[in-house]
């Protein structure tokens, strides 16, 4: 019985994500499954901001004129802030996506899962 509570308090450790290692453009299929939407997400992160796009083509041309977001990293998740024009009137929340991996060429999100690939 001392067995199941010690396994039932076991915590998953985190992981340890540096901003460095998301520096580049990602592809993605899309979660989206409509076949009139766009069937890619394409990711780019900079430095300071990261951009997403929606696509027709699994492509690995940069983004820097589309929907951007600050980001910064907390543990094991990944947060983005809207940092567009926006009129005011509605406040855009924060998208918080947890990183269950991450390696040189792939990153693995949770709730819904994604998988990043990275482009050479």
């Amino acid at each position: 019985m001392l067995v199941f509570l010690l396994a039932g308090c076991h915590k998953e450790p985190s992981l340890s994500v540096s901003p460095s290692q998301l520096i580049g453009t990602w592809n993605s299929p899309s979660a989206l499954t409509l076949p009139t939407e766009k069937p890619f997400t394409r990711w780019t992160f900079t430095s300071k901001y990261v951009y997403m796009l929606a696509d027709t083509l699994k492509s690995c041309q940069p983004i820097d004129n589309s929907s951007y977001y600050a980001y910064w990293v907390e543990n094991d998740m990944l947060v983005m802030q809207y940092a567009g024009i926006t009129n005011g009137l509605v406040p855009i929340p924060d998208i918080r996506r947890r990183i269950s991996s991450i390696t040189a060429t792939e990153i693995v999100f949770d709730s819904p899962r994604q998988v990043l690939e990275k482009c050479p």
